[in-house]
């Protein structure tokens, strides 16, 4: 077991409903596979963070849940910096406060040797058709849309962890950009700011807590001392942004089921049932 590392990553979705991936180097973490750009906060995204705090907070103050004031505002910062970092695209902060949404935060799970707290956000962004991206960091860049990508890695093209999966299936069922905006804006917006974290069940499954997850030993396994008093409040509020979705650890078949809670991202999904061969015999229902 492993504590946490501050993550932060922006996605950036064009009008014609496009994402940005970048297929990581394969020396680096998550090497080889597909990710939005992102990476670790650093002591400058604190420092700028603070320096910027006032503006920020007239922006994101009704995305904060408890204890989120003390990470949020770096994370944002880190998720722009990154991004400019990685596909050398130049990025001023103080535009992009009201423009950037929180998307969803995910926790990796707590016998992996890496962690990451990452909080993904996304961000409306055209005319970036051709990038001169930082080599070191990713072999290539694609834009797609999400079903584009999801089909890739139905029909074993590209590699994508459970995270971004999640996303892109999420983006997906959304459709459009206008859409995204309605559902950050609107039902319980501390959604996007409370942990959901990975866990392996002893079938070898990947899956978020559902009710009948054994909260008491997640609390008692987890060595990051501010998630488990983040895990205290929010699964003492179970209702509050629950869901779950399995998927099979090697990633190879997307078999199990997401079930539906209340105020749950994945409410959207209806409880449709995922399957590899659903993917691949319906595709344009995806």
């Amino acid at each position: 077991m492993s504590i946490c590392r501050r993550s932060a990553a922006l996605i950036l979705i064009r009008d014609d409903f496009n994402v940005l991936m970048l297929k990581r180097n394969n020396d680096i973490s998550f090497g080889g596979s597909f990710a939005f750009p992102g990476g670790v906060l650093e002591e400058t995204d604190y420092k700028i963070a603070q320096t910027d705090q006032q503006l920020i907070q007239q922006n994101h103050l009704k995305y904060y849940c408890h204890q989120t004031h003390s990470w949020y505002d770096s994370s944002l910062i880190a998720a722009i910096r990154e991004t400019t970092e990685e596909t050398n695209i130049q990025l001023d902060y103080k535009q992009l406060y009201s423009q950037i949404k929180p998307f969803i935060r995910i926790i990796t799970p707590q016998m992996m040797k890496k962690r990451y707290d990452t909080q993904f956000f996304i961000l409306n962004l055209n005319n970036y058709d051709t990038l001169d991206i930082n080599k070191n960091e990713s072999i290539s860049y694609e834009w797609n849309t999400p079903i584009g990508f999801l089909e890739k890695f139905i029909n074993n093209q590209i590699s994508l962890f459970p995270p971004i999966f999640l996303q892109l299936l999420l983006l997906k069922q959304l459709g459009s950009y206008n859409n995204i905006l309605k559902y950050i804006d609107s039902g319980d917006q501390f959604k996007h700011t409370y942990p959901h974290i990975f866990q392996f069940t002893n079938k070898g499954i990947l899956n978020y807590p559902d009710p009948n997850y054994d909260i008491q030993k997640l609390l008692e396994s987890e060595q990051t001392d501010y998630l488990k008093n983040e895990f205290k409040i929010k699964y003492n509020q179970i209702e509050r942004s629950d869901f779950r979705l399995e998927l099979e650890g090697n990633l190879k078949r997307l078999t199990g089921h997401i079930g539906i809670f209340k105020n749950s991202p994945l409410a959207l999904l209806n409880g449709n049932i995922v399957k590899d061969g659903q993917f691949i015999q319906n595709k344009p229902k995806l």
